[in-house]
C-alpha cells in the first residue's frame, strides 16, 4: 500500500514540504505494492539504492534496479510498483524545474539543459549505476532538508544543480520519448489533466475535455491512449479511487458517502472499481491502513 498518493492541483503542489524542493528516503517491504497512476506539476527523480523498482510512464514499463535512477517531467503521468521481495530502499527528490535556470537563462545553459526541461520532448530519462556517483549531493539534500537552518533552501538548489550536471554526461543512450504531438497540444492536453484532477466528481468530463482540446472523440481517444497509457474513463477512475482512498484514510464517512463524493453513483460499481484499482475492498482498504497507523 502506498505511503501517500498524489494527484495534484496548483495548490496542493505549493503546500508540498520546503516546496518547490522535496526529498525523503524511503523504504518499502511490501512486494508488489504499487502507488496509484499520478503526476505532479515539479519533476520527480527516484533514487534505487537496494531492491528494483518497477516504472509505468505512459504505455511503457521500465524497471530500475539497485544503483539506477528515473528523472519524470512534470505532468507525466506514471506509477511505481516494489518488484523486489526483499524490499526496496528509495530517495525521492522533487523539485521545480525552473530552479535549474538562472533568472535571466542564457543560450548555453538552456541548450545544456534542456533534456531536464518540460520542453525537452521526453517523459522520463533513466540513469544506470547513477546512485553511487550522485549520493554525496543526496546526502546533502537529506541533511538541509532535515535541519532547515538559514539558507537551507539555497543550499538545496545548489546541490540539485550539481547533481543534475553529474548525470548530464551520462545520459541513458534511449530516453523514453512522449508521444509526437505539437506543443499546444501537450498544453491542452496538461489543461485537461488538471481540470480533471479538480472537477472529477462532475458529468461528462469527456465532453469538457474534446472542447479544452478541440479534438474529434476519436483522434482525442487515440492521443490521449498514446500519451499516458490509458484511455480516458481508465485514468478518470484512478483519479476518482485516488481520491477516495484518501477520504477512506482521513474521514469516518461511509463507502457510499465517499463514493458519491467521488463520482460514482452506484456504490457496487465503485466497490468493483475501487477493488480493481487497489486489489482491496474500500473496506479492507480502510482497515489496512488504521491497522498500519495503530502499528506505528
Amino acid at each position: 500500500m502506498p505511503d501517500h498518493i498524489l494527484l495534484e492541483n496548483v495548490n496542493d503542489t505549493a503546500r508540498l514540504p520546503n516546496y518547490p524542493i522535496e526529498c525523503y528516503r524511503s523504504f518499502n517491504s511490501k512486494y508488489m505494492d504499487a502507488s496509484l497512476l499520478h503526476w505532479h506539476f515539479c519533476c520527480e527523480m527516484v533514487f534505487v539504492h537496494h531492491g528494483e523498482q518497477r516504472v509505468s510512464i505512459g504505455g511503457t514499463h521500465l524497471t530500475l534496479s539497485a544503483g539506477s535512477c528515473i528523472y519524470i517531467h512534470p505532468r507525466q503521468v506514471h506509477e511505481f510498483t516494489n518488484s523486489s521481495p526483499d524490499g526496496t530502499d528509495l530517495t525521492l527528490l522533487k523539485f521545480d524545474t525552473s530552479l535549474l535556470l538562472s533568472r535571466t537563462p542564457y543560450d548555453a545553459e538552456q541548450q545544456y539543459l534542456r533534456p531536464f526541461l518540460p520542453e525537452s520532448g521526453y517523459r522520463c530519462l533513466t540513469f544506470t549505476s547513477a546512485a553511487e556517483r550522485v549520493q554525496p549531493h543526496l546526502d546533502r539534500l537529506l541533511r538541509e532538508g532535515e535541519k532547515h537552518t538559514f539558507g537551507f533552501e539555497t543550499r538545496m538548489r545548489n546541490s540539485i544543480c550539481m547533481l543534475v550536471e553529474e548525470l548530464l554526461d551520462s545520459l541513458s543512450a534511449a530516453p523514453v520519448n512522449t508521444a509526437c504531438l505539437s506543443t499546444q497540444e501537450q498544453e491542452q492536453f496538461n489543461l485537461v489533466l488538471q481540470y480533471l484532477s479538480e472537477h472529477f466528481v462532475e458529468e461528462n468530463l469527456m465532453d469538457t475535455a474534446l472542447s479544452i482540446c478541440s479534438l474529434s472523440y476519436s483522434n482525442f481517444a487515440a492521443k490521449f491512449k498514446r500519451m499516458f497509457g490509458k484511455t480516458f474513463t481508465e485514468y478518470l477512475n484512478h483519479v476518482r479511487i485516488s481520491n477516495a482512498c484518501q477520504m477512506l484514510v482521513n474521514s469516518s464517512d461511509s463507502v457510499a458517502f465517499i463514493a458519491e463524493a467521488c463520482g460514482y453513483h452506484d456504490a457496487g460499481y465503485f466497490g468493483r472499481m475501487f477493488r480493481k484499482i487497489t486489489g482491496l475492498s474500500p473496506q479492507a482498504y480502510r482497515a489496512e491502513w488504521e491497522r498500519l497507523r495503530q502499528e506505528n
